[in-house]
């Protein structure tokens, strides 16, 4: 990657992860967010495009890694007193995420409730949803009843959203939609080549970072959500 525009643009991805998808598949939450997507992952028995996963996250030196917790996994760099965060994710085909501040250009203004102004970024694209199960699994419980009403995950548009910004204001509501929108034709045949939940977990964060090695492992800013 050459010239500055470039190598800013790699630095910037670097330095602020949660807010650069382009380095992961996973879409990350901000206070205000909620996306619109249809799950491909239908949530029965054997289904691998919904999965759990145990995560470290720790420092080292000015960077956060997210190292998965796994019996194949070398976690020898993380430090003693870390314990890794409990999380389920699954794959999802995301319409469009509303935002209620603007970061990038091509994000559209729409009027929310009230007149409020957000901001809608289109995405349509295959992504991964990671969450916390919360205190007493209330946000994972919101996900189940969306299955139960369904009778499986992939029926619908289900909408989920972030509100707080800190360690213990923070909270998601997930709730499932009347909208019909749905994954287009000619991108269901995308659906059978995701990689399973562990599989793309084992892949991005597998191995620990060695010295300055930048694209190994990065962390996002929602670890604290695990606490909700």
């Amino acid at each position: 990657m050459s010239g500055i525009a470039k190598i800013l643009q790699k630095r910037e991805a670097i330095l602020n992860p949660s807010e650069n998808q382009s380095l992961g598949k996973e879409i990350w939450f901000k206070d205000g967010d909620q996306a619109f997507l249809t799950p491909v992952a239908s949530g029965e028995e054997g289904d691998a495009l919904l999965d759990e996963i145990y995560l470290y996250t720790y420092r080292s030196g000015n960077r956060w890694i997210n190292l998965l917790s796994d019996d194949s996994v070398d976690t020898s760099s993380v430090p003693s007193d870390s314990r890794p965060s409990h999380k389920f994710a699954f794959w999802a085909y995301v319409h469009e995420i509303i935002h209620s501040e603007k970061k990038m250009d091509d994000w559209e203004e729409i009027e929310g409730p009230a007149g409020k102004k957000m901001y809608k970024q289109t995405v349509n694209d295959f992504k991964v949803v990671p969450l916390g199960f919360g205190r007493s699994d209330y946000i994972w419980n919101q996900l189940v009843d969306v299955y139960n009403d369904w009778g499986k995950l992939d029926k619908g548009v289900i909408r989920i959203k972030r509100t707080g910004a800190g360690m213990y204001d923070t909270s998601y509501t997930i709730a499932a939609t009347t909208r019909d929108t749905v994954v287009p034709e000619d991108r269901k045949a995308e659906i059978s080549e995701l990689p399973a939940i562990k599989d793309y977990y084992m892949d991005r964060y597998g191995n620990a970072p060695e010295g300055d090695n930048e694209t190994a492992t990065f962390s996002t800013d929602d670890t604290e959500d695990d606490l909700f």
